[in-house]
């Protein structure tokens, strides 16, 4: 009896040991990744997929960003996905070989040892240009770290694995081009994914296939039955989508898209497979495309499908806080989201957010329309912006040559400079007129601002009126669009671009500058005006707005734009200190700098404890710096400072921001005597100019594409110093002081 005691209690400690164990396996669940490469929603939508749509029906559909740290190759786009950063890979980077397999005269596991000096394990898979990866992105000015998604897993205890490639025959003789780029993503930081099958047993030779051969998803079949008993996170390359777009270079073109459409049929019949392993409730399922078709990347699409369903995603639209955006999320929350499904924590260096769902009803047919209107935006961007700088600089060279050489037509030139300032409101506004043409665009811009110009003109007589209601305008038509959900900001081609993904969320740079312009200039035409009848003393109230204007860009509810924020900061506190009568001095800025410091410390904070998927750049930049130290914000800093120098060189901002400066001197000085009559009658209105100046120079220096938001700023005070000018220059030309 005292014997069957002591085998009851052993017998109940081993199985509560144990139990802990097992029911955390059990719940965990698993994660199932596919890709099927070089695709969009628009040939999803037109094969008969079955096995997709039934992942629409139950999951979150959206549209995921493609860039990496170089070209966009399916070589770059799976490092990129692995490291979870913007990375390049290599050339070779898709050699990968599994243990034992012969290569170059020896074994994999000997040619691994000999360029890593580390040691495979049995049924692992090397990729044989981990070292050259390692050192292509060890240049960049932030932290990369090769292979966090792989290494994350394996710290946290998890099995990888990986199934198929996209191998393709050599032409003309034996053997295969080796492109298994799956590996790129899913190994870690010593190049290894512990199991998987990736070599040629995976395909089978198909005469009616474009190359020939085709994925053997018999054996894949069998093979995912076999790792799913042994991995905790299996990824599968279908493989013949991406075969079809290598072959277009000699396959007619009235056969490439049937060809794409079987493959993605057939493709889609192996995905019914793997969903009969996929419980709903426990288990993370995610289809995507690193690279879309050539024929998309040549029309500036390189959005590409994505779909996530299993616990924790519900039918609708991906988003995250990436991106802010519905049905939008970039390539770096892959990683973040599997990781934060599996209970596993970020590497060093790895960016990104978790995706999540948002109930939205549009359905693939939505997506795709959302797709085309933002590669419209991006195609359109370019030239709507180039035209508006170039008539800019036309305008500002015209107004200043007839300032010094000719003043008999100066009424046109104050013409041109209202209606030059009234262009950046016409751009918020021009979503509400949306057409796909970009000439019908341009033609739209240039009627509303004409009639806007007109109406400027009409109501308002005198000049420093005009400045100010066109600045105020201005202000708050951003300011309300940002409180009301960015609706017109994110469809305006003076907003941001998602394709190019800068930014997603908030104001750009662009804008920024704009904003901070035209709040000094319209706040200090505010103030003069109404003190001008001696019985009420704006000042508070247009402090006031300036409050709320410096909130809309810090407050990460709002996107904040941590650039805008430190520029405003300046701008508005010199302005407030000279329109109360401070002499500001060199020391008055170092307070200043202080006390910004502080509060933006604050922000940073409450943004990083905030739940990640409602986290800025900010909160993430926080985490950056709690893991790598304080190098992490020394990175950031000469990251900014290399884009700003390279931006300065090439972008047409530049040439506003320095013929701005150029007229500002040159104003100074011509005509003679001008600029300090025009600075006696409109005192606070320079005092506004002074405060814009300071808070386009600390644009250009707090922000990686400063120059944009410098050379925007500067619209609000060039333009309106002008036509001050031009304004004197009348009055004397009446009086009979001035000829023409």
């Amino acid at each position: 009896m005292r014997k069957k005691v002591i085998c009851l209690l052993c017998l109940f400690f081993l199985i509560h040991m144990f139990m802990p164990f097992q029911v955390f396996a059990e719940d965990r669940g698993k994660v199932i990744l596919i890709f099927m490469d070089r695709v969009s929603w628009h040939d999803i939508e037109k094969a008969d997929t079955p096995a997709i749509d039934a992942l629409v029906e139950i999951g979150s559909i959206g549209l995921m960003t493609t860039n990496t740290g170089g070209a966009l190759s399916q070589i770059n786009a799976y490092t990129t996905l692995g490291a979870g950063a913007k990375a390049v890979g290599a050339s070779g980077s898709e050699m990968a070989f599994p243990y034992g397999k012969r290569f170059e005269g020896g074994n994999t596991e000997e040619i691994y040892k000999q360029r890593t000096g580390y040691t495979m394990e049995p049924d692992s898979i090397a990729n044989l240009s981990i070292v050259q990866i390692h050192r292509n992105n060890s240049k960049h000015k932030y932290t990369i770290s090769i292979g966090a998604l792989g290494t994350a897993l394996r710290e946290a205890g998890l099995k990888v694995a990986v199934i198929g490639n996209c191998d393709t025959p050599k032409l003309g003789e034996s053997g295969y081009n080796i492109k298994r780029y799956l590996v790129s993503m899913m190994m870690d930081d010593q190049g290894i994914v512990p199991m998987g099958v990736v070599d040629e047993s995976i395909l089978t030779h198909d005469s009616s296939a474009p190359q020939g051969i085709k994925t053997n998803y018999k054996i894949m079949e069998e093979v995912f039955d076999e790792l799913w008993q042994r991995a905790d996170v299996i990824a599968v390359q279908l493989g013949d989508t991406s075969r079809v777009e290598d072959s277009k270079n000699y396959v007619a073109d009235n056969l490439l898209e049937p060809y794409r459409e079987r493959a993605i049929e057939d493709g889609d019949a192996m995905i019914s497979k793997l969903m009969e392993y996929f419980r709903k409730d426990k288990d993370l399922i995610m289809l995507l495309t690193p690279v879309g078709p050539s024929r998309e990347l040549s029309r500036n699409n390189r959005l590409t499908p994505i779909i996530i369903a299993g616990r924790g995603f519900e039918k609708g639209y991906l988003s995250s806080g990436s991106t802010h955006r519905v049905g939008v999320v970039t390539n770096l929350d892959v990683g973040a989201t599997i990781l934060n499904f599996v209970g596993a924590s970020n590497m060093s260096g790895q960016g990104g957010a978790p995706a999540f769902s948002i109930a939205q009803q549009g359905g693939v047919e939505g997506l795709i329309k959302l797709n085309e209107r933002l590669v419209e935006i991006f195609n359109q961007r370019g030239f709507l912006l180039r035209g508006y700088v170039y008539i800019l600089i036309a305008i500002l060279i015209l107004s200043l040559g007839q300032l010094i050489l000719n003043r008999r037509y100066l009424c046109i030139s104050r013409i041109l400079l209202i209606f030059s300032m009234l262009i950046p409101l016409v751009f918020l506004l021009l979503p509400l007129f949306h057409q796909s043409s970009v000439y019908m665009n341009s033609f739209i811009v240039l009627v509303i601002a004409s009639v806007f110009t007109a109406l400027v003109c009409w109501f308002f007589p005198h000049i420093r009126d005009r400045i100010t209601v066109i600045s105020c305008a201005t202000v708050i038509a951003l300011v309300l669009d940002q409180w009301s959900g960015m609706n017109l900001i994110q469809w305006s081609p003076l907003g941001y671009d998602v394709i190019a993904a800068a930014r997603f969320y908030g104001i750009g740079n662009e804008y920024m500058g704009v904003l901070i312009g035209a709040a000094c200039t319209g706040g200090a035409g505010i103030i003069q005006k109404i003190r001008s009848y001696r019985f009420f003393r704006p000042d508070f109230i247009v402090f006031a707005g300036w409050a709320i204007v410096l909130f809309t860009l810090g407050a990460p509810h709002l996107g904040v734009n941590v650039g805008g924020t430190i520029a405003a900061f300046f701008a508005f506190s010199i302005s407030v200190l000279l329109l109360i009568g401070y002499k500001v001095k060199f020391r008055d800025l170092a307070v200043i700098a202080v006390v910004l410091m502080i509060l933006l410390a604050g922000v940073f904070m409450l943004d990083s404890i905030q739940m990640i998927d409602s986290q800025t750049h900010m909160g993430q930049t926080v985490a950056l710096i709690k893991q790598n130290g304080i190098k992490e914000l020394l990175n950031i800093f000469d990251r900014k400072i290399s884009m700003n120098i390279r931006l300065f060189r090439y972008t047409i901002w530049t040439r506003v921001f320095l013929i701005s400066l150029a007229s500002m001197v040159i104003l100074f000085y011509r005509p003679i005597g001008i600029f300090k009559d025009a600075l006696s009658e409109h005192p606070i209105m320079f005092k506004g100019f002074i405060g814009a100046a300071v808070g386009s120079i600390a644009a250009l220096v707090a922000n990686d594409s400063g120059i944009v938001a410098a050379a925007t700023c500067m619209i609000f005070i060039v333009a309106p110093l002008i036509l001050l000018i031009m304004e004197k220059v009348e009055q004397k030309i009446a009086k009979g002081e001035l000829s023409y």
